[in-house]
């Protein structure tokens, strides 16, 4: 007979072997583990603070890793915006346009970036945020099919960028090694692009720790330009300090050969369009739709600021004859120099480890759905997170193409048109999304209006579903579902919505709401819940967060308009190119692909709202048309309804719904002669 285990640890008498196993268990306590991090080791220095000794933790990642807003949303945005344009650039942005220009054009690239943030912050909040970035946002939205034409599009803008990003730091490498071979500046690309390619294959955890280091020194590059701009410089390197006079010569525009204003908005946009990077990681988050906006909002105000101040600085210190030709002032103006140096070199490896994190995400999220057939290969990933290398590899070696054929001032406007039409397709995103869930409201408030029975009322005074709510929870879908037990019976049933002062109709309700149907099941992070009433539709009401009053369907719908202006001023032949090749790909995807999911939002067709909206302005009243579902028809077989419930005066109020449809006898088959 087996001897029963005595438990000496509630005598104070266990072993210290115990007494830590003990310890350690009460810290782990799985149901915390559950609630704070959904059952995952979210921290990204989880292998450090572990009780696992340092050698034996697996050096790349074993077990998927998630992050929130600032040490994932954050640092990826800031070290895509803090670019290699601003370091390389930016004297030549302010001697052409001259200082109040160039401000302008940061500030016109800053705030059309920032229609698309706040149409995808809506997005995200208004719905569900799942993996795949912005292919996810439009597919999702607007369909697959539209999703997949401009992701692709997208995609191809985003490998444009890297060849910017690491053509700026061979040419600067080259420069600085005194290499005048005629392939210098390429090799010097390429071994930079290889080796970040690797780090991402090693897996998103230490993406995240190489661009926090990368952050720390574009940040001391940023502090040692500002503190030199105030020191002494010699007067042949063309840095005069602050001055009056040289701000004065500078502010007015001074364009070489072809340059224009739209030229010069054209080679700085691309500086912003890293805007979407905490997007495309939304697969790699603890709370997308809480993470998301904050980060991104942040990382943009803070790179405003930056951007601004280097125009300012080099507009006061430089002369603009030394800002034209040498792309190289920002590290004259600087007081060590070997700091600026440094931060040019990592701004440009931290542009680049970002985008080579988000592009083939996108890329597998496209493949993974089987939008274009012949990318199904790409949808493998590798690792607990799902790494995309073969997506990686695509992507690095379409990067390399163009990095042995172009320079900075060609590929900065080819890579502006894919961006400006990704983020174009967005702003239309939002705003399809909230005329459609315009045209839910109105549908419901008319079925809500058609509804009969006897109202319930719950604790908190607000209507409660109606009989035909209940059976058919479809028919509304903007009621709140309240999910506490608690909740769930305290209903009570009130003769008359008249006798109590706190009850509130459902028509109040509806009436407060901007413009979307009411608010469904909602996660943790803010997304609404697949699941649950309000999730048939998947579209949910303006949440309550300061930063959500910047979406506005109207200011989108503008920003759809503006993106496609300017794809047409910067360079009108990459435009129409750009808009050509969505329109290929779209057509191409509902040839190999037919009757991929719609979309949400794909009730609402713009050209039939813009229809009605001209019938109207002319004072005729345009169509309206309801659904109706038709039962089919079965020749030869006689159907008839028949009431199977008697008429009782204790359900007078109900509407009649209980009815069955017995058939007919069949008729005689011929015989067969």
């Amino acid at each position: 007979m087996a001897s029963k285990r005595v438990d000496w640890g509630r005598f104070g008498l266990a072993s210290d072997a115990e007494r830590e196993a003990s310890e350690t268990t009460r810290l782990k306590d799985p149901a915390l583990e559950e609630g704070y991090y959904g059952g995952q080791d979210a921290e990204l220095f989880a292998e450090e603070k572990g009780d696992v000794p340092w050698w034996k933790s697996t050096f790349f990642v074993s077990e998927r890793v998630l992050f929130g807003t600032w040490d994932g949303v954050f640092t990826s945005c800031f070290v895509n915006l803090l670019g290699v344009i601003v370091f390389l650039r930016a004297g030549w942005v302010v001697g052409e346009a001259g200082v109040p220009l160039a401000a302008l054009a940061i500030l016109v690239s800053v705030v059309v970036v920032l229609t698309s943030v706040v149409s995808a912050v809506g997005i995200c909040e208004r719905t569900r945020m799942e993996s795949g970035g912005i292919y996810f946002l439009i597919s999702h939205v607007l369909g697959s099919q539209v999703g997949g034409s401009v992701g692709l599009v997208y995609c191809f803008g985003q490998t444009v960028g890297i060849s910017l990003c690491v053509t700026g730091f061979g040419e600067s490498m080259a420069k600085l090694l005194d290499l005048r071979w005629m392939w210098a500046e390429e090799a010097m690309g390429a071994a930079a692009l290889l080796l970040l390619a690797l780090i991402n294959v090693a897996g998103v955890k230490w993406v995240v720790k190489v661009q926090f280091l990368l952050l720390l020194l574009v940040l001391l590059a940023v502090i040692d330009f500002l503190v030199g701009s105030f020191l002494k410089h010699p007067e042949e390197a063309g840095v005069t300090g602050w001055s009056a006079v040289t701000w004065a010569n500078n502010t007015r525009p001074g364009y070489t050969e072809d340059n224009s204003w739209f030229t010069v908005l054209g080679v700085f946009f691309p500086t912003v369009t890293g805007i979407m990077a905490g997007i495309n990681m939304s697969g790699d988050l603890r709370h997308p739709a809480r993470d998301i906006p904050v980060g991104t909002l942040s990382a943009l105000g803070l790179s405003t600021v930056l951007y601004l101040m280097f125009a300012v600085v080099l507009g006061a210190t430089v002369e603009r004859k030394v800002l034209l030709t040498d792309y190289m002032i920002t590290e004259k103006v600087s007081a060590l120099g070997v700091l600026l140096l440094i931060g040019l070199y990592t701004t440009t490896l931290s542009s680049t480890l970002a985008s080579l994190y988000g592009s083939p995400r996108v890329l597998q999220s496209i493949a993974g759905e089987n939008v274009v057939p012949f990318l199904s290969p790409l949808a493998k990933g590798k690792g607990p997170n799902k790494v995309p290398v073969i997506s990686l590899v695509v992507t690095v070696v379409v990067t390399l193409v163009f990095l042995m054929v172009g320079r900075i001032n060609t590929l900065a406007p080819i890579v502006t048109m894919p961006f400006l039409a990704t983020y174009a397709t967005i702003d239309y995103a939002y705003f399809a999304l909230a005329m459609t869930a315009d045209m839910q409201r109105k549908r419901e408030a008319r079925f809500r209006g058609q509804a009969f029975g006897t109202p319930t009322f719950d604790s908190r005074g607000t209507g409660g579903n109606t009989d035909l709510d209940h059976l058919f929870p479809e028919r509304i879908t903007h009621k709140k579902v309240i999910t506490t037990a608690a909740s769930s019976g305290t209903s009570s049933v009130v003769s008359s919505p008249d006798d109590h002062s706190s009850i509130k109709s459902d028509e109040d309700h509806l009436g407060k709401e901007e413009g979307g149907v009411s608010s469904s099941v909602t996660s943790e992070g803010g997304a609404p819940s697949p699941g649950g009433v309000g999730g048939v539709m998947g579209i949910s009401s303006k949440p309550t967060q300061w930063y959500y009053h910047l979406c506005n369907r109207w200011l989108s719908l503008l920003g759809v308009g503006v993106k496609l202006a300017m794809m047409l001023c910067v360079h009108w032949a990459y435009g129409l190119a750009t808009l050509l090749i969505m329109l290929l790909i779209y057509v191409y995807i509902g040839q190999a692909a037919p009757g991929g999911p719609p979309g949400i939002a794909t009730e609402f067709v713009f050209l039939l709202w813009i229809k009605n909206k001209f019938l109207a302005c002319v004072g005729q009243r345009p169509s309206e048309y309801d659904q109706v579902v038709v039962t089919p028809l079965h020749p030869g077989v006689e159907v008839t309804a028949n009431q199977l419930t008697e008429e009782n005066e204790d359900f007078a109020a109900r509407s009649r719904y209980h009815q069955s449809a017995p058939g007919g006898a069949l008729p005689d088959m011929p015989k067969p002669e």
